[in-house]
């Protein structure tokens, strides 16, 4: 028996269809929205289908808060292990990734479906099915409900970005294992598409993203900085290869980088939550 949940912000239509791809596959799904405006074309559609708890989170409360909010009714139903997905990642050969977690480990804390093979973070081989890695993105993971609450569960003050590692260092404090699968099985999309000045696309992010993506790998590295200065080193490395990508590359650059000013001045003034709310003039 596996529960689930998907997080919905603003969804269009073929977030339905990668619904689809795993929600066979589960005992129960929540579906979490965090949507500003719902889409009630496609929330009549998602309510349908059989096995699924819609719950209308009243507006964006952060990937944190709704990924505690479904791991909190699962747990409190009595489910061991619970999916956690994005709305714009869906399952390649759901059955088989399921399966092979058949034999799971209790001090596993995170079974994840790769959706890529180019890691660039430390990872070691495990068994046949999975490597050993640090840290995995949100979406595609079945995680351990005993681990999620021996750490109580994912930082809400963060709102977004660095959730993800945040939650991985604390299973790793207290012993558990992250896996992630020696095959492909999730299809994820990363970020947007910008339009530079010569009409080549990349993958990025809005100006407001930039905010948490400072604010929060600040946190990271003071939280984590006498603890396992590899991983902080990795998240700096990170953001500074953003920094350089938005000198040389974004489109408007004063916006994106009012952004990360205001990103470092409200991680030093100990500000967290949402961007509107710390940021009302902006």
């Amino acid at each position: 028996m596996i529960a689930g949940c998907v997080i919905l912000f603003n969804p269009e239509m073929e977030s339905y269809d990668n619904i689809l791809s795993y929600v066979k596959e589960l005992t129960e799904l929540f579906v979490i929205d965090n949507s500003t405006l719902v889409n009630n074309e496609i929330v009549e559609k998602i309510i349908k289908l059989p096995n699924v708890t819609y719950i209308n989170n009243g507006g964006n409360k952060g990937i944190a808060k709704a990924l505690n909010i479904g791991a909190m009714k699962a747990f409190e139903s009595g489910y061991q292990w619970f999916l956690t997905m994005d709305q714009d990642s869906f399952f390649l050969k759901p059955s088989s990734f399921f399966n092979i977690i058949d034999n799971a480990e209790s001090k596993v804390g995170i079974y994840a479906a790769s959706y890529t093979d180019d890691y660039d973070r430390w990872i070691k081989p495990y068994n046949k099915d999975f490597n050993e890695i640090h840290f995995v993105i949100t979406s595609g993971n079945l995680i351990n409900l005993k681990a999620w609450h021996k750490v109580h569960g994912f930082e809400e003050k963060l709102f977004i970005d660095e959730v993800d590692h945040d939650y991985c260092m604390k299973l790793r404090k207290n012993d558990y294992r992250i896996l992630t699968t020696t095959k492909l099985y999730l299809q994820h999309s990363v970020g947007k598409q910008i339009e530079n000045y010569d009409g080549k696309t990349f993958d990025g992010h809005s100006p407001v993203r930039y905010y948490y993506i400072t604010r929060n790998t600040l946190y990271i590295v003071k939280k984590y900085f006498f603890e396992d200065i590899g991983f902080v080193f990795n998240r700096v490395r990170h953001l500074s290869k953003n920094l350089i990508k938005i000198v040389l590359f974004y489109p408007q650059k004063s916006e994106y980088l009012k952004n990360v000013g205001k990103g470092a001045g409200d991680f030093a003034k100990g500000r967290y939550g949402p961007f509107e709310q710390n940021n009302k003039n902006i």
